[in-house]
């Protein structure tokens, strides 16, 4: 073979790859030209096999560039590398609004059950669309669509000051990187005056409670008209904060930053006399409800109770800001809702005059749940009898259900036969 070489390297080369072919032996690599050593050599072929296809210049001019920009800052890569381990958090966690709803409502801890059962509903309006939509993908829009249904302000603002607790801790938990309700719309302010109840519906109202369960309600009730506590002052009210002449306020929904007392009317004063105050009844929101349908009232609104007082209150005190004080509220709120709300002078002397003994010489006549007195027989004789047959057989001799048969045994401390044992003891 005769061919012309560059230079005797490449013709040393070439005459070794003929023997090699002529030996059977082949060899895929070359001798190359190269300025590195072969150590330098070495090390550029495992960088490369580490490299994954990108090539060798890319990956040094960034990391010589990630090292000038640590470098920058007083730091070298690895030191910038430890800081960000230590401190970095992702921005938002994947959570679905059901699952975030869950964990929200465990963590209000110490909140009364009306708060919780608010909270739950206005939740439930969020996850109506899709429950296992984001937290983090909700908008303004989404927002909006939730409370899109309602026209009332009061519902309004109510629906979007719990959203905004909810996102608020939503955000802190890094499940969404801002509360949407921020950039919502400002509601218009609501001029219209408080709704309260008619005299008429008071004496209803008062009728009601006592002649329902003996009166059990007639004090949370009188308290409510005559003084204007808050409900959920009323529930946190104790027996020893109400004296004579002054309820003690540290509770409610701003327990913590408002403590007051408040005085006992003479008419209020009355109706504790009567009946006095030991706490607010075991179901009372059942019981509302019950004294609810028996006023009447065909525009019932939530508070209104409260808002019937501080109308007749700011009547006959001629004084906004004495008012306010008794009542835990401001002055600007009372001249924006409750200045001139009764404007018959003869109806708020009437109202601070119904005293329990005017109220049951009016019998009214009220709609209230009929209850059927029972007529348990003794102990002993009781006991035998859930013995002798099966509650709902025993539960219809007497007249009654077997619900409210086992309810009263229970009271009682009577012992009832286990779950399955007139399977095998048929009477």
């Amino acid at each position: 073979m005769r061919q012309n070489y560059p230079n005797k390297l490449q013709a040393i080369q070439a005459v070794a790859d003929l023997e090699e072919e002529a030996a059977g032996q082949t060899d895929v690599r070359r001798a190359l030209r190269t300025s590195l050593s072969s150590a330098e050599l070495a090390d550029a072929e495992a960088a490369a096999e580490q490299a994954n296809g990108l090539k060798l210049s890319q990956i040094v001019s960034h990391y010589l560039n990630l090292q000038a920009r640590a470098r920058a800052k007083g730091l070298t890569l690895d030191e910038g590398m430890a800081f960000l381990e230590a401190r970095y958090r992702a921005e938002t966690k994947e959570i679905t609004i059901l699952n975030a709803k869950d964990e929200f409502l465990a963590s209000r801890i110490k909140i009364s059950k009306s708060t919780l059962r608010n909270y739950e509903g206005s939740l439930r309006l969020l996850l109506r669309p899709d429950p296992n939509k984001f937290v983090h993908s909700f908008s303004v829009s989404d927002i909006e669509k939730a409370t899109s249904s309602y026209e009332n302000l009061s519902s309004l603002k109510t629906h979007r000051r719990i959203f905004s607790v909810f996102f608020h801790w939503a955000e802190r938990h890094h499940y969404c990187l801002e509360d949407p309700c921020r950039r919502l719309d400002k509601l218009p302010q609501d001029l219209s005056q408080i709704s309260i109840l008619s005299l008429a519906e008071v004496r209803k109202l008062l009728s009601s409670a006592i002649q329902y369960q003996d009166g059990v309600s007639a004090a949370v009730v009188a308290i409510g008209l005559f003084a204007g506590l808050r409900p959920s002052e009323i529930e946190d009210l104790k027996p020893e904060d109400v004296t004579t002449d002054r309820i003690r306020v540290s509770g409610g929904k701003l327990r913590r930053k408002l403590k007051r007392t408040v005085p006992v009317s003479p008419v209020l004063s009355a109706w504790l006399e009567k009946y006095p105050f030991s706490g607010l009844p075991q179901g009372w929101d059942y019981k509302m409800k019950v004294l609810k349908k028996g006023t009447g009232a065909k525009n019932w609104v939530q508070d209104i109770i409260r808002h019937t007082s501080i109308s007749f209150q700011t009547e006959r005190d001629k004084n906004e800001a004495l008012t306010a004080y008794n009542c835990g509220t401001s002055i600007q709120m009372m001249n924006r809702h409750y200045r001139d709300s009764v404007d018959d002078e003869k109806l708020v002397k009437e109202f601070w005059n119904l005293t329990p003994e005017k109220i049951r010489k009016a019998k009214l006549k009220v709609k209230l749940p009929t209850s059927q007195r029972v007529d348990w027989p003794p102990k002993a004789k009781l006991k035998k009898l859930v013995w002798q047959k099966p509650l709902v057989h025993a539960a219809k001799d007497l007249g009654v259900s077997d619900v409210a048969l086992k309810k009263h045994c229970v009271r009682l401390g009577i012992e009832l036969p286990p779950r399955g044992y007139w399977l095998k003891n048929q009477p």
